[in-house]
């Protein structure tokens, strides 16, 4: 029998968290970006559709990270912002304007 998953140390729970949350949320900013290529298509049915698979990937996985205590729902929720950071860095470089002086190609 294994024990219950609230009484898991400090150290393994916020790496839970920070794996779990990091992974959902590159798949939520990700799909993010595709619900809004499918608005732009005017295919507003699997925009919608996307959106609520998105929200509820992420509702679950907060729920999950509750059951092993307040850490691992916090780490998660830094996983999550870390994870967006890295994917809005990732298109600023992309689509970064050249510096003053430069002429754009």
């Amino acid at each position: 029998m294994s024990p219950p998953l609230a009484t898991l140390p400090l150290a393994p729970a916020i790496g839970i968290g920070l794996l779990a949350g990091g992974a959902v949320g590159l798949l939520h900013f990700v799909g993010l970006r595709y619900t809004v290529r499918l608005l732009a298509a005017g295919r507003t049915g699997l925009a919608l559709a996307s959106q609520g698979l998105r929200v509820l990937l992420s509702a679950l996985l907060l729920a999950a990270l509750f059951h092993f205590g307040l850490a691992a729902l916090l780490a998660g929720f830094g996983g999550f912002l870390v994870a967006r950071h890295v994917l809005l860095r990732d298109r600023a470089a992309i689509h970064a304007p050249p510096p003053a002086g430069e002429p754009r190609p």
